[in-house]
Formats: C-alpha cells, structure tokens, sequence
C-alpha cells in the first residue's frame, strides 16, 4: 500500500476515530524491522500510523495483537503505552497516539530505566487485572513448559538449514551454524539434567495460571522512548500476549539492540518476578533458561540469511537487504554465542 491507497486509508482511520484531517500530511519514519510507519500531521497534531507486514508464510497477526495489548494496557490505566485510536484490520492499518520522545541509548542506561521496565511489567501483571489478563491471546511464540522452550530452539536451528546464498558470507553463516547446534546441544543436555534432578526452576510441566504473564513480548529499550519529563514510554507490542515469564526476563537482556546490562540482571528478575506468588520458583527457572533464550536470539540474528525474514525487512526498508547487512548480523549472532554450561 502506497500513495493514494494509503492516504485514503489513513484518512479513513482518522475519520472514524473523530480526527480533522485537514492538511494531512504523511511522512514515512523509521520503525522496526517487520512494519511501515508514518507520521500523520494534521494541523498543529500527530499521530502514527502503522502498515502492518502481512504474508502467507507468516501466520502472526501483529495489528491483532499489538492492538489488543494497548486496549488492555489503557482499560487498566497503565501509563507509558500510546493510545490506540483505530484500526483497519481489512488494510493492515491501526492509529496511534504520537509520542513525543527520544531514543535511550545503550550506554545511558542505568538503573532507573531497568526499574522504569519491571515498573512497566508489574502494571501490566496487577492482580486486578488477572481476570482482563486471560482474555488475551497467547505471545508469539508462546511456551509454558520447558520442553516447548527447547522444542523452539530446535525448530530456528533447523530452519537455517535454510541458508542457500553463495556469497562469502553465507559460507561463513553456514560454518557458523554448525558451531552453533553443537553449543545449543551442551545446552539442552545441561538442561536436561537439570529437569532430571529436580533442580529448583527446572519443572518441564506446564506452568500453572498463577505463574504465567502478560507479557509485552520484544520487550526492552530499543523499543522505547523517553519524554521530555523523562517517564519512559514502551511500544510495539506486535508479539505481546500471556507468556512464560522466563521468556520476558530472557527476551530483556539476550536483545542486542539496546543490550541492557547484565549488573542489572538479578535487580530486574527479583522485581518482575515479584508478580507472582511462585516468584522464587520462576527466577530460578529464569536464570536457568537464560541460555535458551541467547540461543534462540543468535538464530533471529541470522534471519537475515533466510528468504522469508529478508522479505519482511524489505516491506519495512526497501534498502535492508545487502551482503554488508548479512556480515554484521553473523558478526552479532557470534558475540551472542552462549557456554554451553548454564548455572
């Protein structure tokens, strides 16, 4: 969608949430790696607009789910989350409230911002909200046992199997994966042996409704701005939904965007997982998953190399996909490489 279908969309969006449309102008902007967004002006106001990627081979419906999580996030009165005006699930579109922020960067952040995101996660996770909380769907990816966690990493490893390219670099990604499954094999056997032992967070049954979360899901700093009062405000919430909360914490510092630092991990967990009555229980699962979830992040890094992956970086950045882009994204996912020992 482009042009007049676009404009008339947004027009569209705008009218039915009750906005003058006068004087609109749209102006594209960067956003993440799967969407378009614009800027809508008109008048002396913004808003954003989101073109959400849709394709056959990907099934996600993440105008749904982000959709349904800031609804919820509003009805419950958490702060720090932009308004949804409305949707177009027909086109692809949604309406939302514009922010007016600055990125966080790297190396400014401290222990306020990690306190500002377990804040965040605590309001989502209120025991008011519980009953609101279960009428979501489930996140993207969503697992509740162990095995699932494990059963997921499997399934992206196997799917590199995928990289065909003959470029120097796809030679290397190809190398790299085969170091990669013998590292994420100690792994799953250390693991293994854990669940075996009966170590403390190691259950493998699925956890119970008390133990499970909203979770907003690619959650962290790159997906956040700070206002000029200096509250932050979280967004794209396409992958929110209930989840393992061992798979939030994880997700929040294995990011390699904004990497959180790791002097902040036991802060983080002791504070989010405090949500639950099974606290103790999940920070243990947590630390001990915490591999899983590098693992996994290494093979999202190499997406890049996977044809499906490269064509939803194109619809939101026609000028993502190059060879120099594949070399830094093999170049991260080595950093990312986790020991295979855990605990």
């Amino acid at each position: 969608m482009a042009g007049e279908p676009l404009t008339a969309g947004i027009t569209s969006l705008m009218a039915a949430a009750g906005l003058p449309a006068s004087r609109l102008r749209i102006d594209a902007c960067d956003g993440g790696g799967n969407n378009r967004v614009f800027i809508v002006h008109t008048g002396s106001e913004r808003f954003v607009a989101k073109y959400y990627f849709r394709h056959p081979s990907d099934t996600r419906d993440r105008l749904a789910a982000e959709y349904a999580f800031l609804e919820y996030a509003v009805d419950c009165g958490v702060p720090g989350v932009p308004r949804p005006l409305r949707c177009d699930p027909q086109r692809g579109l949604a309406l939302y409230e514009f922010i007016d922020g600055r990125r966080i960067e790297a190396r400014a952040l401290g222990a306020s911002h990690v306190d500002a995101a377990a804040d965040f996660f605590l309001a989502i996770n209120a025991p008011a909200f519980r009953g609101a909380a279960a009428r979501l769907p489930a996140a993207s990816e969503a697992c509740f046992a162990i095995e699932d966690h494990l059963a997921l990493v499997d399934k992206r490893i196997s799917r590199l199997d995928g990289i065909e390219g003959t470029a120097p670099v796809d030679a290397d990604a190809r190398d790299f994966v085969g170091l990669l499954r013998r590292t994420w094999a100690g792994i799953r056997d250390t693991i293994a042996a854990a669940v075996d032992d009966g170590r403390a967070g190691a259950q493998h049954a699925s956890l119970d409704e008390a133990s499970r979360c909203v979770s907003p899901s690619d959650f962290g700093f790159h997906n956040a701005l700070q206002r000029p009062d200096g509250s932050i405000c979280f967004l794209d919430f396409e992958y929110a939904g209930r989840d393992d909360p061992a798979k939030m914490a994880g997700d929040f510092f294995a990011h390699p965007a904004v990497p959180v630092p790791a002097t902040l991990k036991d802060r983080f967990i002791a504070h989010t997982m405090a949500f639950s009555t099974n606290s103790a229980n999940l920070a243990a699962r947590t630390r001990l998953l915490e591999p899983v979830f590098r693992t996994k992040w290494c093979c999202i890094l190499l997406n890049e190399f996977l044809p499906d992956a490269a064509q939803r970086r194109r619809f939101a950045d026609p000028g993502a996909d190059s060879e120099a882009r594949r070399r830094i994204q093999l170049e991260k996912a080595r950093q990312h490489l986790p020991r295979p020992d855990v605990g």
